[in-house]
């Protein structure tokens, strides 16, 4: 797994115990930091020291969160794939119920449920998580051209996947995984689990938080790119995107820490 990193001190170390504790055997995690100067480098440092070869590390600068998972994944060498902002959390056997559907030269994705956790890690906001769980219970591509239900903390996918879709466009910097999950699609509907894989962190300084109207705004940009090749459904679909859009705006008001 891969881990990109910046001021996140305060949640690192639960999300890199979240991967390498209680997970299955032979799990790799590679965090990268491109300079962090809260605490995070001497924390990774001593978690390095205690879990060894399990957790490799990275402080080379980077062009942003899109480009360091790109270069995560090129330095990573395992089959099974997939990336945990440092402010989120697996769950517990997460990687153990992912693996065996994936560990295959087909490719592959798939995701799960998530849960929604406040600075403190308590759930929060159940209603919000409970929709977009709801949301995501069955998949079309078209249904995922009205809005993006898909938890990023919750998606695995293998190699041959990755390699066959070309990654995260390094250009994107706030609905990268979304237009990663519409090129997914283009290859294979994914496996759908209804399992919780994991947690997202609302708080202050999370990038959903602070740049709320940019991210769905670029969200709508990138539905009505990949709406073309969909005819009139697609067309039909971005229009509800764009009511979506409006309504998760004010959602979003409400769930601000």
């Amino acid at each position: 797994m891969v881990m990109p990193s910046f001021q996140q001190g305060a949640f690192l170390e639960e999300a890199v115990r979240s991967v390498l504790d209680r997970q299955v055997l032979g799990v790799e995690l590679l965090v990268l930091d491109p300079g962090s100067t809260d605490g995070s480098r001497e924390l990774l440092l001593r978690l390095k020291a205690e879990y060894g070869d399990r957790l490799s590390l990275c402080f080379e600068a980077d062009q942003g969160q899109s480009d360091a998972i790109n270069r995560g994944m090129a330095m990573t060498r395992g089959r099974i794939l997939g990336w945990l902002n440092s402010d989120d959390r697996l769950r517990s056997g997460a990687l153990e119920l992912v693996f065996d559907w994936l560990n295959t030269s087909q490719p592959r994705w798939l995701y799960g449920r998530a849960g929604i956790i406040d600075e403190a890690g308590r759930p929060h906001a159940p209603l919000i998580a409970g929709y977009k769980n709801w949301r995501g219970r069955r998949f079309s591509k078209v249904k995922l051209l009205t809005e993006n239900f898909i938890p990023q903390m919750a998606v695995f996918w293998n190699r041959a996947m990755w390699e066959l879709a070309g990654g995260l466009d390094s250009q994107k910097h706030l609905d990268m995984d979304y237009d990663l999950w519409l090129r997914f699609a283009r290859v294979t509907d994914p496996l759908v689990l209804k399992d919780i894989l994991a947690d997202f962190r609302v708080h202050g300084a999370a990038k959903g938080s602070r740049q709320t109207t940019a991210q769905l705004d670029a969200a709508l940009a990138t539905a009505r790119k990949h709406a073309v090749e969909h005819g009139i459904k697609g067309r039909m679909a971005v229009r509800l995107h764009r009511l979506l859009g409006w309504r998760t705006r004010l959602i979003y008001r409400w769930l601000k820490p």
